[in-house]
């Protein structure tokens, strides 16, 4: 007679497992999950989550890093396009905006942006996971538009990833999509005005400058 081993179930699947409680996360956040919110968003009981994956919180940085190099792997794939700088902050922010207004209980941003900065503030290991996330985006953007031929890519990278943060949270908090793409293309248009040589200042300097 066989036996059925214990613990996880013979359809298993780690990713599969992981997929569905990182969606759990984002959707409540690493304090505001419970184990059995896990249990319930991954088919898995309690005892195969905790061998599986370790504690609540160890799944959590495990839901970071997933999405950390699923990320990294789209960013490296817009490469392939060989875009202008204008066309390819259009779409990488438009991108994000898509991904952002899905969820189970509707648009609910980054994982990472709008839950990770919460828990990271007490976390030293959830910031650590953060702050790796933010440097890869960052450089990865710095990439594509140096490639792209932007005259200032460090600091066109970093206001790509400032605007893709800031539409995570207006997309959780119901901004239509209409306005997040008007932000999407508006800072699209202000990084293709930009020439060697000016600087963010030098964009806002004319007869209203320095007006509030």
């Amino acid at each position: 007679m066989s036996v059925r081993p214990r613990g996880r179930p013979r359809s298993f699947d780690a990713d599969t497992a992981l997929a569905r409680a990182s969606e759990r996360f984002r959707t409540q956040g690493l304090a505001g999950t419970s184990l059995d919110d896990l249990s319930e968003a991954t088919g898995l009981a309690r005892p195969s989550l905790a061998a599986a994956f370790g504690d609540k919180r160890a799944l959590y940085i495990a839901a970071i890093e997933r999405l950390t190099g699923r990320v990294e792997a789209q960013l490296l794939r817009l490469a392939e396009l060989d875009l202008p700088p204008v066309a390819l902050v259009e779409r990488l922010l438009i991108g994000g905006i898509d991904l952002y207004l899905t969820g189970a209980d509707g648009p609910e941003g980054c994982l990472i942006i709008n839950t990770a900065a919460t828990a990271a503030a007490g976390d030293a290991q959830v910031r650590e996971r953060l702050t790796a996330f933010l440097a890869m985006e960052d450089a990865r953007i710095a990439e594509l538009l140096a490639a792209a031929g932007s005259p200032a890519p460090d600091a066109h990278g970093r206001i790509v990833a400032s605007v893709l943060h800031s539409l995570s949270v207006r997309a959780r908090a119901g901004e239509p999509r209409e306005a997040l793409v008007a932000i999407a293309r508006d800072t699209a248009a202000v990084i293709g005005a930009w020439r060697p040589g000016e600087t963010a200042m030098s964009l806002g300097s004319g007869p209203k400058a320095g007006r509030r």
